[in-house]
């Protein structure tokens, strides 16, 4: 009988133990497992005898070999990036070098400025016009401006009288000036007739020359005034006025109220005085006038009204005009004065 090998089959299995074994054989004929078989090392060992080494040992303490693996080179795929890269680089440095020797510097900024011409204006020829209306004389100073006389006090007037033989002295009192403060007139002109007027302080401003006007349209009376705010209500005795036109008709109103009434013929005005023809000659026939004043001289420049005395003191004087003078349509005042009523 013969073997899987082509060898004599042995029946006595001691046969099959090899030379180097001694001893019996167990009894199943199996040879039990070897226990001193050396452990395989764990760590890192030498790759020329297999001697276990430290970690961070550069060489084996046994047969003096190089533990450490030695570097790899870089391959060729890293060989080629690092040259390609150097390559773009490379191009990149001369382009722009090319870019900055044949970069074109910017034109400089050129200053333009505008000269303006001035080119003259078209000569026209204005033809006069013969058809359009007069206007009104201006309100300016003449130049023979002379301040007025001052204004004193309280005047005592000797008067004498002789009652049979014996004559006797004695005074009167006239009237005191009233202060008239700057800016207290002013235009009253209720049904807008004034087609003109002057500066209202013309006519307070204690200067001869200088002079206020107002003008109407023709046709129809003036119905215009020159209106004074005493500012306190004040006893009033005579109206003193200087002016350089003559003809024209003035009434003189007074009002104790704050604001004036707003009419002429409003019942709250009080009529002080009324006269024709100031400074001027009476017009002749005509019917129904107001009468001149007995003591106005004519064309001397001033006229003078004793105010009535009606109990009453007033804070607005109204100096109303009427019928315009014989010249046209234009009364000028150069000068108002007022006094009250002597103590």
């Amino acid at each position: 009988m013969t073997s899987l090998d082509g060898e004599p089959w042995r029946d006595d299995p001691a046969q099959d133990v090899p030379d180097a074994f001694e001893g019996p054989l167990p009894a199943d004929g199996l040879l039990a497992p070897i226990a001193d078989l050396p452990e395989e090392p764990s760590g890192p060992v030498c790759g020329v005898c297999g001697t276990p080494v430290a970690g961070g040992q550069d060489w084996c303490l046994e047969c003096g070999a190089a533990v450490t693996a030695p570097r790899r080179l870089p391959g060729a795929r890293a060989v080629v990036l690092a040259g390609a890269l150097a390559l773009v680089l490379a191009g990149g440095a001369v382009a722009a070098s090319y870019a900055a020797l044949t970069e074109k510097r910017p034109p400089r900024a050129t200053k333009v400025e505008t000269v303006a011409q001035t080119t003259p204006l078209p000569t026209t020829t204005v033809e006069p016009t013969t058809d359009l209306e007069p206007l009104p004389p201006l309100d300016e100073p003449s130049t023979d401006v002379q301040p007025l006389d001052p204004i004193t006090g309280i005047d005592e007037v000797p008067t004498t009288t002789t009652p049979g033989t014996t004559t006797t002295t004695t005074t009167e009192k006239k009237a005191a000036p009233i202060v008239i403060a700057a800016g207290a007139g002013s235009l009253y002109d209720p049904a807008a007739r004034a087609s003109a007027t002057g500066d209202p302080e013309r006519a307070i401003d204690g200067v001869r020359g200088s002079s206020w006007f107002v003008t109407t349209p023709e046709g129809a009376d003036m119905a215009v005034g020159y209106l004074l705010d005493l500012g306190e209500k004040t006893d009033l005795a005579r109206l003193e006025l200087l002016t350089k036109t003559s003809g024209f008709t003035l009434q003189v109103f007074g009002s104790p109220r704050v604001d004036p009434p707003l009419t002429a013929d409003d019942p709250l005005w009080t009529k002080l005085a009324e006269v024709g023809s100031v400074d001027g000659k009476p017009p002749e026939g005509a019917a129904g006038s107001v009468p001149a004043a007995k003591r106005d001289k004519r064309h001397d420049g001033r006229i003078e009204l004793k105010l009535a005395d009606v109990g009453k003191r007033f804070r607005q004087v109204l100096l109303w005009v009427t019928i315009p003078p014989r010249e046209g349509t234009t009364v000028r005042f150069n000068e108002i004065r007022l006094f009250s009523q002597p103590n």
